[in-house]
C-alpha cells in the first residue's frame, strides 16, 4: 500500500473521531469555556474540581467520560496521522534530503508518537479525577501530559505546514514564465 493511501487512512480515520470529539464536547463546552480542553489544562485541583461541579450540576459528567473513552480511540490514531503525514512530507519532491528541515522532520516525525502514551497518561488522570475527586497531583500530571502532547502536536503541524508551504514555493517559481 501506498504512503500516500495510508495517510489518507489514518487522515479520513482522525477527522471522523475528532468531529465526534467535537460533537461530544459541546454540551462541557456550553457550560465551561473550552471544555475538555480546559479540563485536560486545569494544572490545579481546584480549577479541575471547579469544572468538575459545573459539570455535575449541568449533568455533563456522563459527556465527560464518553469523550475520554472516545479519546482512548483517537489517542491511537491522530499521532499516527501526524507520524505519516511527516513521512510523505520529507520526501525529495517536498523537502531537500540531509536538509535542517529534513531532519528537524525525522525528530518530529518519532516524537510525534509519544503522544500515544502521553494521552493514555492524561485521560487515566482526567478519569480518576472524575471517579474519585481532584488531587493536586493528578491535576498537575494530566496538565504536563496535556501540554507535551498538545506541544508535539503544534510543532509537528507547524513542520507541515512549513514543507507543504515550501513545496508550493518552489513549485510556483519553477513555472514563472522568463
Amino acid at each position: 500500500m501506498s504512503r500516500v493511501l495510508i495517510w489518507l487512512f489514518f487522515a479520513t480515520l482522525s477527522l471522523t473521531l475528532l468531529l465526534q470529539l467535537r460533537g461530544l464536547d459541546g454540551p462541557l463546552s456550553a457550560v465551561t469555556p473550552g471544555g475538555i480542553v480546559a479540563y485536560e489544562l486545569a494544572f490545579t485541583a481546584e480549577r479541575a474540581k471547579a469544572i468538575l461541579d459545573v459539570w455535575r450540576s449541568a449533568g455533563v459528567t456522563e459527556q465527560a467520560r464518553v469523550s475520554l473513552g472516545v479519546d482512548v480511540g483517537f489517542l491511537l490514531v491522530y499521532p499516527w496521522f501526524f507520524w505519516w503525514s511527516v513521512r510523505v512530507l520529507r520526501t525529495p519532491r517536498f523537502v531537500l534530503p540531509g536538509s535542517t528541515l529534513h531532519r528537524m522532520g525525522g525528530a518530529l516525525g518519532g516524537a510525534v508518537l509519544a503522544c500515544i502514551p502521553l494521552d493514555a497518561f492524561e485521560n487515566w488522570c482526567l478519569w480518576r479525577m472524575i471517579e474519585e475527586g481532584p488531587s493536586p497531583s493528578l491535576a498537575a500530571l494530566a496538565g504536563m501530559a496535556a501540554s507535551l502532547k498538545f506541544l508535539l502536536v503544534l510543532c509537528t503541524a507547524l513542520w507541515c505546514l512549513i514543507a507543504l508551504s515550501r513545496r508550493f514555493a518552489n513549485s510556483s517559481s519553477s513555472r514563472t514564465p522568463t
